[in-house]
């Protein structure tokens, strides 16, 4: 690989991966099978500490065959009972129903607990599983997937917390609007092998969400109603809207996640494809679209820090709708500079969608923001847009985007704080 196209394919291959349900049950799923490789004989209990970020993402989304449950105390049961940590992202993918029942029989007997812990990285969680012969701590942070930390009967194994990022992670400085754009047009079809994959993948959770009745039924719902009308630009937003009603549902199905997100993955994805599709393009043109429509996510969730826009107060999927808007365009034969006009007036529009945690109105509002975002792209090609005398909105999409995570970080800091409580008062307790 060579110079800055290379690093755009490392960034697709580390940003882009399979994963089995919502990320955040999966991590902490992950992280209790994690803990309790570690911990010998029978689980007697398992205890959970998570940031406010991560309570609040894990209460109501749906875990892969489960059986319709949910909560961190049920991910990470489950974890610890069936799960390996050798699955990764897909931790979920040997469960039972058995398992399931008897996740459930310890949560009812008071042996999971959960609580929030103060002053911790946004994404963090700790989990600690006592067996009869032994206890296993694992500490996942930063990402999804990331197990910074084992303790084996208070041995320390693995001790990566300090590191300021993973020594693999790519240079992300490498993206902008043109690099993407210069990438993604001319690179060997081969780089663009992980975009193929995510075509393939988020497209059967598409399908899947369109056929049968997953959560709020948001896809399949106006595909069939016809109330707002048909048309690409519809097709696109059903085809969107369906797989996150999928995932959301706890489909078994795996999505291609994009930043440590399914739903980012499947909202930047599906609509690409469905586009495509719908004008008649080829699977190349339709692979390239759907690489640049990834890879603009990624731009976007990193321009204040992968940290920050990993796991932001914003609602990923609405900024998962740009990159979708943005492969479309591509699609349409449209150039860099219009899709830079296009980015400002999606983060202009949508900087004020909060993120209140995965669950099954997600499909809805990335329904809304990739309509939104197909608005922008129509202004766009007439030369339109939100500028530098729109609220947030700066010169380039990348000033925008970090004034957006600004925005989160110093004006709704608290905010997964205040979320958690008003979860913990409605339920009277955490799932």
């Amino acid at each position: 690989m060579s110079g800055g196209t290379g690093m755009l394919q490392k960034i697709l291959e580390y940003e882009l991966k399979p994963a089995l349900g919502c990320t955040e049950p999966m991590a902490f799923g992950l992280c209790a099978a994690s803990a309790r490789a570690y911990a010998h004989g029978a689980v007697a209990r398992i205890g959970i500490e998570a940031s406010a970020a991560m309570i609040k993402g894990v209460q109501y989304v749906k875990i892969p065959n489960s059986g319709g449950r949910c909560g961190g105390r049920m991910a990470c049961a489950l974890g610890a009972i069936a799960g390996n940590a050798a699955d990764g992202m897909q931790v979920f993918q040997r469960v039972q129903a058995e398992d399931a029942a008897a996740a459930e029989r310890m949560i009812a007997a008071g042996q999971v607990r959960m609580e929030l812990k103060e002053d911790v990285p946004r994404l963090w969680l700790r989990v600690t599983v006592t067996g009869s012969e032994g206890t296993g701590v694992a500490i996942v942070q930063d990402r999804h997937d990331n197990v910074a930390y084992l303790e084996s009967d208070g041995n320390v194994l693995r001790d990566t917390r300090s590191a300021a990022e993973a020594e693999d992670a790519p240079d992300y400085g490498a993206l902008s609007v043109e690099t993407i754009w210069e990438f993604c047009t001319h690179a060997p079809l081969a780089r663009l092998a992980r975009a193929e994959e995510a075509v393939r993948l988020n497209t059967a959770l598409s399908e899947e969400g369109l056929r049968q009745g997953y959560g709020m039924q948001t896809g399949k719902t106006l595909t069939e109603s016809g109330m707002l009308g048909g048309g690409t630009a519809m097709e696109a937003v059903c085809a969107g809207c369906a797989g996150v009603d999928a995932r959301m549902g706890g489909a078994p199905l795996a999505a291609m996640s994009n930043s440590g997100s399914g739903n980012q993955g499947v909202t930047c994805t599906a609509p690409v494809a469905a586009a495509g599709r719908r004008m008649g393009r080829s699977h190349e043109e339709i692979v390239r679209a759907a690489a640049a429509a990834n890879l603009l996510t990624v731009f976007l969730k990193t321009r204040a820090g992968a940290d920050e826009g990993r796991i932001a107060p914003v609602c990923g999927a609405a900024l998962a709708a740009g990159g979708a808007a943005g492969g479309i365009a591509m699609l349409r034969g449209d150039d860099a500079d219009c899709v830079e006009r296009m980015l400002r007036t999606v983060l202009g529009n949508v900087c004020g969608m909060v993120c209140d945690g995965a669950k099954s109105n997600c499909a809805a509002k990335a329904g809304m923001a990739l309509h939104g975002a197909m608005q922008a792209l129509a202004l766009a090609e007439a030369g339109l847009g939100a500028d530098e005398e729109c609220g947030i909105v700066a010169r380039t999409a990348a000033e925008t985007a970090g004034n957006v995570y600004r925005l989160a970080r110093e004006g709704a800091g608290g905010t997964d704080r205040v979320l958690c409580r008003i979860e913990e008062e409605k339920q009277g307790g955490w799932r």
